[in-house]
């Protein structure tokens, strides 16, 4: 297919809503997957998003997160790069475990990894990218 829509957006987490408004046309334009599909679709775009400009970029706002969409013949791959050094999936704390219950931080990878079919990441010099991959009737 080969379809795709590449936003740049301020590290400032005002522009989320720039970000959906962008995801909705794109997934209407496309008329890709059903409400269900685009509701987790968006929890884990959203939670990759936050953690860029929060964590990746420090919030600064003039360091940039790019967040692309490309449609596939078998579901949709979704990247968010930030400027950040990046996190090890691996070597996160388990957000379900007693002594991180009430902790105010670090459950957004695990909506990600439930939100989504596979997530992996990329590092370059000088940026980190996230890759989220649904697949259409998937989980």
């Amino acid at each position: 297919m080969g379809t795709g829509l590449k936003i740049t957006l301020g590290s400032d987490l005002k522009l989320l809503d720039t970000a959906k408004q962008a995801f909705d046309n794109f997934m209407d334009a496309v008329d890709a997957g059903g409400e269900d599909f685009r509701y987790w679709c968006w929890v884990g775009i959203q939670e990759a998003l936050v953690n860029a400009i929060r964590h990746g970029n420090s919030g600064q706002y003039e360091t940039p997160v790019e967040f692309s969409i490309k449609l596939r013949d078998e579901g949709v791959r979704f990247a968010v790069s930030d400027r950040g050094k990046g996190v090890s999936l691996e070597s996160l704390p388990d957000p379900t475990a007693p002594e991180n219950l009430l902790r105010s931080s670090g459950r957004g990878f695990l909506f990600i990894q439930n939100a989504m079919d596979r997530v992996s990441t990329k590092r370059k010099p000088g940026s980190f990218t996230l890759i989220m991959e649904k697949d259409f009737g998937g989980k």
